[in-house]
């Protein structure tokens, strides 16, 4: 089984995913919709950081 912090990298990308898409699909101020899609990003990032330092633990614990 991976361990947690896989799992929340996981779900942070997919929620921030979900955020970019809803952010797409809503119609507002160009400037507000930038804010959006940063912090979108910004989910997504740290999904993979999060998924990044589980690998690494995982390895240097089967060490």
């Amino acid at each position: 089984m991976k361990s947690w912090l896989f799992w929340a990298g996981v779900s942070f990308i997919i929620g921030g995913m979900v955020s970019f898409a809803i952010n797409l699909g809503v119609t507002s101020h160009a400037s507000f919709s930038k804010d959006l899609s940063g912090y979108s990003i910004g989910w997504i990032l740290a999904g993979v950081v999060l998924i990044t330092i589980g690998y690494i633990k995982k390895k240097n614990h089967t060490k």
